[in-house]
């Protein structure tokens, strides 16, 4: 039977920007394992939510 609670390795991580600081939703508490394109999509939204912060303030 497959962990249900294991993270979608092929699901990029959702970062938003809220009052300057950079908050991940329900991140895994263990190390995360991501497909090359989900590493890169997360990173790229990562940089972006930190720009978003940054101009909050």
């Amino acid at each position: 039977m497959p962990n249900k609670s294991a993270p979608d390795p092929t699901k990029p991580m959702s970062p938003k920007a809220v009052d300057g600081i950079v908050v991940v939703k329900d991140p895994p508490e263990a190390a995360m394992d991501l497909t090359a394109d989900a590493a890169e999509i997360s990173g790229l939204r990562l940089i972006d939510a930190a720009d978003k912060a940054r101009k909050r303030y």
